[in-house]
């Protein structure tokens, strides 16, 4: 079974929070989430989420939580997923990166879209946000 390493970075402005939709060319097209990425080699966790931050949002933010590591199996692998929440103070700059999305809401803990994405409830579970 393959392991990967991974990282989502739930961003947060004020009382909302940054969900984001997958390009319908990329894996799971259409589905919700926060931002996600692959650590690279050589670069620490905390090093991706701000990196893939900027590159999906353009928008600049500091880690001020983590949570605790998640595993979650799908097929023949074996997902590591680190999780963190990204406080952003300006969101003037915001603009999703095309190639890897498709749309952006701002939404607060108890919209209805929570529930329907498990990968970003599952998220804001682990950062004790619900």
């Amino acid at each position: 079974m393959q392991t990967l390493i991974t990282m989502y970075a739930l961003i947060q402005y004020k009382d909302k929070y940054l969900i984001l939709q997958r390009a319908d060319n990329r894996s799971n097209p259409g589905y919700w989430n926060c931002v996600t990425g692959h650590v690279k080699e050589k670069e620490s966790v905390e090093e991706t989420a701000i990196r893939e931050v900027k590159e999906e949002t353009n928008l600049d933010g500091e880690i001020t939580k983590t949570g605790e590591p998640f595993i979650h199996y799908n097929k023949d692998k074996r997902w590591v997923i680190f999780a963190y929440l990204v406080e952003v103070k300006d969101i003037s700059n915001l603009k999703i990166d095309t190639n890897e999305l498709q749309d952006y809401k701002w939404i607060n803990k108890n919209d209805e879209m929570v529930s329907n994405y498990k990968g970003f409830e599952d998220t804001l579970k682990i950062l004790e946000i619900l």
